[in-house]
Protein backbone atom coordinates (compact mmCIF):
# COMPACT_ATOMS: atom_id res chain seq x y z
CA UNK A 1 0.00 0.00 0.00
CA UNK A 2 3.02 1.97 0.98
CA UNK A 3 4.23 1.76 -2.34
CA UNK A 4 0.82 2.44 -4.31
CA UNK A 5 0.69 5.47 -2.56
CA UNK A 6 4.23 7.19 -3.60
CA UNK A 7 2.92 6.91 -7.26
CA UNK A 8 -0.40 8.03 -6.63
CA UNK A 9 1.36 11.21 -4.60
CA UNK A 10 2.89 11.37 -8.32
CA UNK A 11 0.13 11.98 -10.57
CA UNK A 12 -1.56 13.87 -7.72
CA UNK A 13 1.29 16.50 -7.37
CA UNK A 14 1.51 16.55 -11.42
CA UNK A 15 -2.42 17.88 -11.58
CA UNK A 16 -2.15 20.04 -8.38
CA UNK A 17 0.85 21.69 -9.65
CA UNK A 18 -1.25 22.63 -12.80
CA UNK A 19 -4.31 23.35 -10.82
CA UNK A 20 -2.68 26.04 -8.87
CA UNK A 21 -0.83 27.51 -11.66
CA UNK A 22 -1.13 30.98 -9.84
CA UNK A 23 2.16 30.20 -8.25
CA UNK A 24 0.59 29.16 -4.81
CA UNK A 25 0.12 33.69 -4.12
CA UNK A 26 -2.14 33.65 -1.19
CA UNK A 27 -5.61 34.69 -3.27
CA UNK A 28 -8.80 35.84 -0.79
CA UNK A 29 -12.41 34.13 -1.52
CA UNK A 30 -12.96 36.80 -4.69
CA UNK A 31 -10.31 36.62 -6.58
CA UNK A 32 -10.38 32.52 -5.97
CA UNK A 33 -14.06 32.61 -7.61
CA UNK A 34 -12.71 35.75 -10.07
CA UNK A 35 -9.94 33.21 -11.44
CA UNK A 36 -11.82 30.11 -11.86
CA UNK A 37 -14.38 31.57 -13.66
CA UNK A 38 -12.73 32.51 -16.68
CA UNK A 39 -10.58 28.35 -16.47
CA UNK A 40 -12.29 25.99 -19.28
CA UNK A 41 -13.47 22.78 -16.74
CA UNK A 42 -10.48 20.64 -16.40
CA UNK A 43 -11.17 17.66 -18.46
CA UNK A 44 -10.88 19.93 -21.13
CA UNK A 45 -7.87 22.29 -21.08
CA UNK A 46 -4.91 21.13 -23.30
CA UNK A 47 -2.64 19.94 -20.43
CA UNK A 48 -5.42 18.03 -18.85
CA UNK A 49 -5.80 16.35 -22.44
CA UNK A 50 -1.67 15.79 -22.88
CA UNK A 51 -1.48 14.15 -19.15
CA UNK A 52 -4.41 11.69 -19.97
CA UNK A 53 -2.94 10.48 -23.04
CA UNK A 54 1.00 10.69 -22.44
CA UNK A 55 0.78 9.49 -18.37
CA UNK A 56 0.07 6.20 -17.22
CA UNK A 57 0.20 3.85 -13.91
CA UNK A 58 -0.20 0.86 -14.42
CA UNK A 59 -0.45 -2.02 -11.77
CA UNK A 60 0.13 -5.80 -11.91
CA UNK A 61 -1.16 -8.32 -8.87
CA UNK A 62 0.15 -11.55 -8.95
CA UNK A 63 -0.61 -14.32 -6.52
CA UNK A 64 1.94 -17.22 -6.12
CA UNK A 65 0.51 -20.83 -4.96
CA UNK A 66 -0.53 -23.41 -3.79
CA UNK A 67 1.60 -26.20 -4.44
CA UNK A 68 -0.13 -29.13 -5.04
CA UNK A 69 2.61 -31.45 -2.76
CA UNK A 70 2.50 -29.11 -0.01
CA UNK A 71 0.22 -28.34 2.86
CA UNK A 72 -2.04 -25.82 1.45
CA UNK A 73 -0.71 -22.66 2.99
CA UNK A 74 2.68 -23.35 1.59
CA UNK A 75 4.26 -22.98 -2.00
CA UNK A 76 7.26 -23.63 -3.65
CA UNK A 77 9.51 -20.12 -3.93
CA UNK A 78 11.84 -20.37 -7.07
CA UNK A 79 14.07 -17.54 -6.09
CA UNK A 80 14.84 -19.23 -2.38
CA UNK A 81 14.87 -22.55 -3.99
CA UNK A 82 12.41 -23.84 -1.05
CA UNK A 83 9.13 -24.21 0.06
CA UNK A 84 7.66 -20.82 1.40
CA UNK A 85 4.43 -18.94 2.78
CA UNK A 86 1.79 -18.50 0.26
CA UNK A 87 2.58 -14.64 -1.14
CA UNK A 88 1.39 -11.96 -3.47
CA UNK A 89 3.11 -10.13 -5.85
CA UNK A 90 2.52 -6.71 -6.30
CA UNK A 91 4.17 -4.07 -9.38
CA UNK A 92 3.24 -0.46 -9.76
CA UNK A 93 4.30 1.22 -13.13
CA UNK A 94 4.13 5.01 -14.02
CA UNK A 95 4.95 5.87 -17.32
CA UNK A 96 5.18 8.68 -19.74
CA UNK A 97 4.86 8.12 -23.47
CA UNK A 98 6.90 10.43 -25.61
CA UNK A 99 5.87 9.29 -28.91
CA UNK A 100 5.07 6.10 -30.05
CA UNK A 101 8.33 4.71 -30.05
CA UNK A 102 10.03 6.10 -26.88
CA UNK A 103 8.67 6.00 -23.46
CA UNK A 104 10.52 6.65 -19.70
CA UNK A 105 9.21 5.66 -16.60
CA UNK A 106 9.82 3.92 -12.88
CA UNK A 107 8.70 1.11 -11.46
CA UNK A 108 8.37 -0.50 -7.69
CA UNK A 109 7.76 -3.66 -6.69
CA UNK A 110 7.72 -5.50 -3.48
CA UNK A 111 5.87 -8.87 -2.05
CA UNK A 112 3.40 -9.58 0.72
CA UNK A 113 3.37 -13.32 2.88
CA UNK A 114 0.35 -13.51 4.06
CA UNK A 115 0.32 -16.88 5.63
CA UNK A 116 3.02 -16.47 8.27
CA UNK A 117 6.69 -18.50 8.03
CA UNK A 118 7.26 -22.36 7.58
CA UNK A 119 9.58 -24.45 9.27
CA UNK A 120 12.40 -25.97 7.01
CA UNK A 121 15.44 -27.89 7.36
CA UNK A 122 17.30 -24.47 7.68
CA UNK A 123 14.90 -23.17 10.39
CA UNK A 124 12.07 -20.66 9.68
CA UNK A 125 11.72 -19.16 6.38
CA UNK A 126 10.34 -15.64 5.16
CA UNK A 127 9.31 -14.64 8.53
CA UNK A 128 8.93 -11.08 7.16
CA UNK A 129 5.39 -10.04 6.25
CA UNK A 130 6.21 -7.74 3.16
CA UNK A 131 9.56 -7.06 0.97
CA UNK A 132 10.18 -4.41 -1.39
CA UNK A 133 12.36 -4.22 -4.05
CA UNK A 134 14.73 -1.89 -5.25
CA UNK A 135 13.02 0.83 -7.60
CA UNK A 136 13.73 1.34 -11.56
CA UNK A 137 13.82 4.18 -13.71
CA UNK A 138 13.57 2.81 -17.47
CA UNK A 139 13.64 3.75 -21.08
CA UNK A 140 12.02 2.37 -23.93
CA UNK A 141 13.59 2.75 -27.19
CA UNK A 142 12.31 2.10 -30.60
CA UNK A 143 12.15 -0.97 -31.99
CA UNK A 144 14.24 -2.24 -35.25
CA UNK A 145 14.44 -4.92 -37.39
CA UNK A 146 16.98 -7.70 -37.21
CA UNK A 147 15.62 -10.23 -40.68
CA UNK A 148 14.13 -12.65 -38.44
CA UNK A 149 12.88 -11.01 -35.67
CA UNK A 150 12.05 -7.73 -34.32
CA UNK A 151 14.29 -6.05 -31.40
CA UNK A 152 12.40 -3.91 -28.48
CA UNK A 153 15.28 -2.87 -26.04
CA UNK A 154 14.56 -1.10 -22.44
CA UNK A 155 17.56 0.79 -20.31
CA UNK A 156 16.89 1.01 -16.81
CA UNK A 157 19.00 2.09 -13.41
CA UNK A 158 18.20 0.36 -10.14
CA UNK A 159 18.52 2.26 -7.28
CA UNK A 160 19.65 1.33 -3.62
CA UNK A 161 15.98 1.94 -2.22
CA UNK A 162 15.89 -0.95 0.37
CA UNK A 163 17.66 -1.56 3.33
CA UNK A 164 19.16 -4.78 1.93
CA UNK A 165 20.89 -3.58 -0.62
CA UNK A 166 22.33 -0.20 1.21
CA UNK A 167 23.58 -2.94 3.62
CA UNK A 168 25.27 -4.51 1.16
CA UNK A 169 26.32 -0.73 0.13
CA UNK A 170 24.72 -0.94 -3.19
CA UNK A 171 25.66 2.45 -5.74
CA UNK A 172 23.51 1.11 -8.68
CA UNK A 173 22.50 -1.78 -11.05
CA UNK A 174 22.44 -0.82 -14.85
CA UNK A 175 19.52 -3.22 -16.09
CA UNK A 176 19.23 -3.95 -20.55
CA UNK A 177 16.30 -5.57 -21.10
CA UNK A 178 15.68 -6.89 -24.98
CA UNK A 179 12.63 -8.63 -26.21
CA UNK A 180 13.08 -10.39 -29.87
CA UNK A 181 9.70 -10.86 -31.46
CA UNK A 182 10.30 -13.21 -34.50
CA UNK A 183 8.77 -12.68 -37.60
CA UNK A 184 6.24 -15.73 -38.21
CA UNK A 185 3.45 -15.54 -40.93
CA UNK A 186 0.32 -14.18 -39.84
CA UNK A 187 -1.68 -16.40 -37.22
CA UNK A 188 -2.70 -16.71 -34.03
CA UNK A 189 0.66 -17.88 -32.89
CA UNK A 190 3.24 -15.47 -31.73
CA UNK A 191 6.56 -16.14 -30.09
CA UNK A 192 10.04 -14.60 -29.09
CA UNK A 193 12.89 -14.20 -26.74
CA UNK A 194 13.22 -12.16 -23.63
CA UNK A 195 17.03 -11.29 -21.99
CA UNK A 196 17.82 -9.28 -18.71
CA UNK A 197 21.37 -8.48 -18.10
CA UNK A 198 21.73 -6.95 -15.03
CA UNK A 199 25.43 -5.52 -13.70
CA UNK A 200 25.24 -4.15 -10.02
CA UNK A 201 28.40 -1.66 -8.73
CA UNK A 202 28.81 -2.08 -4.88
CA UNK A 203 31.42 -0.23 -3.03
CA UNK A 204 33.20 -3.02 -1.76
CA UNK A 205 33.56 -6.57 -3.41
CA UNK A 206 32.58 -8.76 -0.69
CA UNK A 207 30.17 -8.83 2.50
CA UNK A 208 32.69 -9.30 5.53
CA UNK A 209 32.71 -12.80 7.39
CA UNK A 210 29.62 -13.17 9.66
CA UNK A 211 31.66 -14.29 12.30
CA UNK A 212 35.33 -14.41 13.24
CA UNK A 213 37.25 -16.86 11.29
CA UNK A 214 34.22 -16.89 8.74
CA UNK A 215 34.83 -15.94 5.22
CA UNK A 216 33.72 -13.15 3.17
CA UNK A 217 30.62 -13.71 0.93
CA UNK A 218 30.70 -12.25 -3.14
CA UNK A 219 28.12 -10.38 -3.94
CA UNK A 220 26.52 -10.88 -6.64
CA UNK A 221 27.57 -8.75 -9.49
CA UNK A 222 26.23 -10.03 -12.47
CA UNK A 223 22.65 -11.73 -13.22
CA UNK A 224 21.72 -12.91 -16.67
CA UNK A 225 18.46 -13.94 -17.03
CA UNK A 226 16.96 -15.32 -21.11
CA UNK A 227 14.71 -17.40 -22.00
CA UNK A 228 11.67 -18.15 -25.12
CA UNK A 229 8.20 -17.21 -25.24
CA UNK A 230 4.84 -18.50 -27.40
CA UNK A 231 1.60 -17.16 -27.18
CA UNK A 232 -1.52 -18.30 -28.95
CA UNK A 233 -4.43 -16.72 -29.37
CA UNK A 234 -7.98 -18.76 -28.77
CA UNK A 235 -10.50 -15.62 -29.67
CA UNK A 236 -10.21 -12.32 -30.01
CA UNK A 237 -9.94 -11.53 -26.44
CA UNK A 238 -8.32 -14.99 -25.12
CA UNK A 239 -4.82 -16.15 -25.14
CA UNK A 240 -2.88 -19.07 -23.44
CA UNK A 241 0.96 -18.06 -23.06
CA UNK A 242 4.16 -19.42 -22.55
CA UNK A 243 7.73 -19.20 -20.98
CA UNK A 244 10.75 -20.60 -20.23
CA UNK A 245 12.89 -18.75 -18.37
CA UNK A 246 16.76 -20.09 -17.63
CA UNK A 247 19.14 -17.65 -14.98
CA UNK A 248 22.72 -17.23 -14.59
CA UNK A 249 24.85 -15.26 -12.20
CA UNK A 250 28.46 -13.89 -11.17
CA UNK A 251 29.30 -13.12 -8.00
CA UNK A 252 33.46 -11.69 -8.61
CA UNK A 253 36.13 -13.53 -7.63
CA UNK A 254 34.55 -16.58 -6.23
CA UNK A 255 36.79 -19.48 -4.77
CA UNK A 256 36.93 -21.57 -7.98
CA UNK A 257 35.87 -19.50 -10.80
CA UNK A 258 35.08 -16.73 -12.21
CA UNK A 259 32.41 -17.48 -14.64
CA UNK A 260 29.10 -17.75 -14.80
CA UNK A 261 27.31 -20.41 -12.47
CA UNK A 262 23.65 -21.70 -12.84
CA UNK A 263 21.76 -19.12 -10.51
CA UNK A 264 18.32 -20.69 -10.12
CA UNK A 265 16.63 -23.86 -11.24
CA UNK A 266 15.12 -23.28 -14.49
CA UNK A 267 11.41 -23.22 -14.64
CA UNK A 268 8.31 -23.20 -17.15
CA UNK A 269 5.12 -20.87 -17.03
CA UNK A 270 1.91 -21.56 -18.60
CA UNK A 271 -1.27 -19.23 -18.65
CA UNK A 272 -4.49 -18.70 -19.44
CA UNK A 273 -5.20 -14.71 -19.89
CA UNK A 274 -8.51 -12.97 -21.07
CA UNK A 275 -7.83 -9.28 -22.24
CA UNK A 276 -10.58 -6.62 -21.52
CA UNK A 277 -11.75 -4.11 -23.49
CA UNK A 278 -12.55 -1.33 -21.36
CA UNK A 279 -10.49 0.21 -18.78
CA UNK A 280 -9.29 0.04 -16.06
CA UNK A 281 -8.66 -3.54 -16.25
CA UNK A 282 -5.69 -4.81 -18.73
CA UNK A 283 -6.59 -8.64 -18.31
CA UNK A 284 -6.92 -11.34 -15.99
CA UNK A 285 -5.29 -14.47 -15.42
CA UNK A 286 -4.68 -17.95 -13.90
CA UNK A 287 -1.20 -19.74 -14.28
CA UNK A 288 0.81 -22.74 -13.39
CA UNK A 289 4.66 -22.67 -13.18
CA UNK A 290 6.64 -25.65 -12.67
CA UNK A 291 10.68 -26.57 -12.88
CA UNK A 292 11.65 -28.05 -16.02
CA UNK A 293 11.98 -31.09 -14.15
CA UNK A 294 8.97 -30.90 -12.29
CA UNK A 295 7.78 -32.48 -9.36
CA UNK A 296 4.66 -32.10 -7.09
CA UNK A 297 6.20 -30.06 -4.57
CA UNK A 298 7.79 -27.81 -6.97
CA UNK A 299 4.91 -26.66 -9.09
CA UNK A 300 3.06 -24.22 -8.05
CA UNK A 301 -0.57 -22.68 -9.94
CA UNK A 302 -1.52 -19.04 -9.34
CA UNK A 303 -3.51 -15.93 -10.21
CA UNK A 304 -3.25 -12.46 -11.99
CA UNK A 305 -4.48 -9.03 -12.83
CA UNK A 306 -3.37 -5.92 -14.31
CA UNK A 307 -4.73 -2.48 -14.51
CA UNK A 308 -4.24 0.42 -16.24
CA UNK A 309 -5.17 4.22 -15.43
Amino acid sequence: MKFALVLVALLLGATTAFAQRDGGRDQGPSSYAAFNANQAPIGDSALWKVLTEKLSLSYYFSLMGPSPGLPIDETYNVFLEGNAPLQTFHAFNLRWQFNADWAMGATLSGIHHFTGPVETDEGFINDNTAELFNARIYLATPGFDVHFARAFHTFAIELPTTPGSRNDELKFGAVISQTLVFALPPSRLSAGWTTQFIRYRYARATLPPPFVGGLPTPLQTTLLTMGPYANFQLAPQWQIASLISFDWDQRGNETDTTEFNNNLPDRARLALNYFFQTAPFTHVGVYTQALTKPTMDTTIFGFDFSLKF
